[in-house]
């Protein structure tokens, strides 16, 4: 039988694994919504632990977290980073709209594994709070967007545009070899004037040219950071100042240039 420990939320007392990482909520959606086989993407973990890094990063800097508090978070998310725990995030896709669940359960992985580091119990919630300390600022409705973006943005600059660059350069490389090989152009269903094989293959090299101009365009809105706007995008229970400050922590970690998100809301960051 399956040693347990037992965890709270506000809904009551849940019985956890005892060699797991997460806690309560996450144990309540494993048990409510197992639907299909599609778990959270590894790299949706990579951007959350990100988040949180940079957001403890943020809150330490402007004076909401001691320096034990955030370094444990930070030693944690770097963990995480790193590749470790990541069978720690057991969660199906289909739950909330908000991405609650997973919040949550990154929430309550990063400090359970806080705890272990400081000689505390799991599911202790000391020295280091999953909402108190690693959701501080924050909400699921402006963290989940935001991993969303990260996700998005990194996989777009490291991923895909490498890839179609190596294709267009490929092609550029078949246009100039076959610069001189003469046949006939068909416009419609009928043979019409001549053309190079070269020259017909620089259209495809231009076209994935205009789509790398397309693409790199289109980063411009996912740099965008809702992170900071907390549960309904005012910013309420959030420090002044945190959108900005955990958005430039992001660009740092990441090496993009990721900022916050415009809003016309008086009570951003108030």
């Amino acid at each position: 039988m399956t040693e347990v420990r037992r965890e709270t939320d506000s809904l009551g007392v849940v019985e956890v694994p005892a060699d797991k990482l997460w806690g309560a909520q996450t144990q309540r959606s494993l048990e409510h919504f197992s639907i299909g086989k599609d778990l959270i993407p590894r790299e949706m973990i990579t951007a959350y632990a990100t988040l949180k890094k940079a957001a403890a990063n943020a809150n330490h800097a402007g004076g909401q977290l001691d320096d034990l508090v955030h370094g444990l978070i930070v030693q944690a998310c770097d963990e995480i980073l790193a590749g470790q725990h990541h069978d720690m995030f057991p969660l199906h896709v289909w739950m909330t709209g908000s991405g609650t669940q997973f919040n949550m359960n990154v929430n309550e992985v990063v400090s359970n594994r806080s705890c272990q580091l400081a000689g505390t119990a799991l599911g202790s919630k000391t020295p280091v709070h999953p909402n108190d300390h690693v959701n501080m600022s924050q909400s699921s409705n402006d963290t989940f967007p935001s991993a969303m973006s990260i996700t998005a943005a990194v996989s777009v600059k490291e991923r895909l545009l490498p890839a179609v660059a190596l294709l267009r350069d490929a092609i550029a490389a078949k246009a100039e070899e076959w610069k001189d090989i003469v046949k006939i152009g068909r416009t419609h269903m009928q043979d019409a004037t001549p053309i190079t094989l070269g020259q017909e293959w620089s259209g495809y090299e231009g076209m994935l040219s205009d789509n790398i101009e397309r693409m790199e365009d289109a980063l411009k809105g996912v740099y965008r950071l809702a992170l900071g706007g907390t549960a309904v995008g005012t910013g309420i229970n959030a420090a002044p100042g945190f959108a900005e400050a955990a958005a430039a922590e992001i660009a740092k970690l990441t090496g993009l240039p990721f900022v916050s998100a415009r809003t016309s809301s008086p009570c951003r960051g108030a």
